[in-house]
C-alpha cells in the first residue's frame, strides 16, 4: 500500500563525535511525495531528493529528514534501516572543519 512521505533538508555537519543539526535552520527544500510500501522505495526517494537538492546547492551540507503522513504506516524494517544509517539521509553532510584554539596552538 503506497504511503505519503515528506522529505526535508536540515542544515548540519558531521563531526568526529557524530553529527550536528541546526533544527531551527533554514531548509533548502521540502517535498511531499507518494512512495511504495518498502524501505527500498523510501531509500530511492531519499537518494533522488538528495541528488536534486545537492545539484541546486552543491556547497551546502544537509541531512534529509523523512516524515510520514498521518495514517501512513512505516514499512517493515524502516526503523532498523534508519538506525543503521542505511537510508542515505546523511549522504550530503560534510565533515565540519574544527578551528584550532589559539591558546593551545
Amino acid at each position: 500500500m503506497p504511503c505519503t512521505i515528506t522529505l526535508k533538508t536540515i542544515p548540519g555537519h558531521k563531526t568526529r563525535f557524530g553529527m550536528t543539526l541546526a533544527l531551527m535552520g533554514k531548509s533548502l527544500d521540502r517535498k511531499t511525495i507518494e512512495v511504495g510500501s518498502s524501505v527500498n522505495d523510501i531509500r530511492s526517494a531519499v537518494a533522488d531528493f538528495g541528488k536534486s537538492v545537492h545539484q541546486a546547492h552543491p556547497e551546502e551540507s544537509f541531512y534529509i529528514s523523512v516524515s510520514f503522513a498521518k495514517g501512513c504506516r512505516k514499512p517493515y524494517g524502516y526503523d532498523a534501516a534508519q538506525k543503521r544509517h542505511e537510508l542515505g539521509q546523511e549522504t550530503y553532510m560534510k565533515m565540519e572543519e574544527l578551528e584550532r584554539c589559539p591558546a593551545t596552538s
